[in-house]
């Protein structure tokens, strides 16, 4: 090979390392500039939500502390605090809009959370559902698998989601994994929102507790409110991760439970 030739390689070569790197930093731009778009929509939308407003009205009217969500999204369903980096409004639309658009309606790849299509919040169905991305940088539920964590889960064991017509807390009772296949082995049903009988209602709850990866001590009883969040998991074909919850009772302290789980919830044999 000539000289000449030789060269020419090199130069090739070299363009073509160039074009490589250039296009790996854009790649890292972008992921970049996403990330603090979505931080900055996420601290946003924060700070319209007031839980220290009250409204004279009853419900079903919203409440005040919801007050400025809706005036910016109508969408507006609910509020969520599992940890303290999973907190956020959750919306309600169809179950594709907000996989690729944010609280402020922009498009974002993180998306936001949304509550399952098939839900209903007035009246309120025996089972919510919520959604979302399973993110890298901690986003939106990249957070959720902590929960596969014991002590994780025992550092937040009581879990506030308050509707825009009323305030609950929520205690696990499962944490599992799931595929969304239909005829999969591993695959569950999660969008049952409620149920004809006790048995069928039974029958759900044991099933996702006999799928969970701890044994968290709290019983569950028809009548029982239940949410489940959802997120991507790679443990399966079309893979879902799932923290199940139920409604603290009247009849229960958050302290009284939190102690509960944290004195004996264990890894599943």
């Amino acid at each position: 090979m000539t000289h000449h030739g030789k060269g020419a390689i090199n130069f090739a070569l070299r363009v073509l390392c160039l074009l490589i790197a250039i296009a790996c930093v854009t790649m890292l731009l972008w992921q970049f500039s996403a990330r603090i778009q979505g931080q900055r929509a996420n601290d946003a939308m924060r700070q319209l939500y007031d839980p220290g407003a009250s409204a004279e009205e009853e419900t079903p009217v919203p409440q005040e502390a919801f007050a400025q969500l809706l005036e910016a999204n109508p969408d507006t369903v609910g509020y969520l605090i599992a940890s303290d980096s999973i907190e956020f409004a959750v919306v309600q639309r169809d179950n594709e809009y907000y996989l690729t658009h944010n609280f402020f309606g922009e498009e974002a790849v993180e998306g936001t959370a949304f509550m399952d299509q098939g839900n209903s919040i007035d009246p309120m169905d025996e089972h919510l559902l919520i959604h979302g991305h399973n993110m890298r940088d901690g986003s939106v539920f990249g957070d959720l698998d902590e929960f596969r964590d014991l002590d994780f889960l025992k550092e937040n064991a009581v879990v506030t989601f308050n509707t825009i017509y009323e305030d609950r807390l929520y205690v696990p009772i499962a944490v599992f994994d799931i595929s969304a296949t239909p005829g999969d082995q591993s695959f569950m049903d999660m969008q049952v929102f409620n149920f004809e009988t006790d048995e069928d209602f039974m029958n759900f709850v044991n099933e996702a507790k006999d799928r969970s990866i701890f044994d968290i001590p709290v019983d569950v009883e028809r009548g029982d409110q239940l949410l489940s969040l959802v997120t991507c998991s790679y443990t399966n074909d079309n893979g879902r991760l799932v923290v199940m919850l139920r409604a603290l009772r009247d009849t229960e302290t958050p302290d009284s439970i939190r102690s509960s789980i944290v004195s004996t919830t264990s890894a599943a044999a």
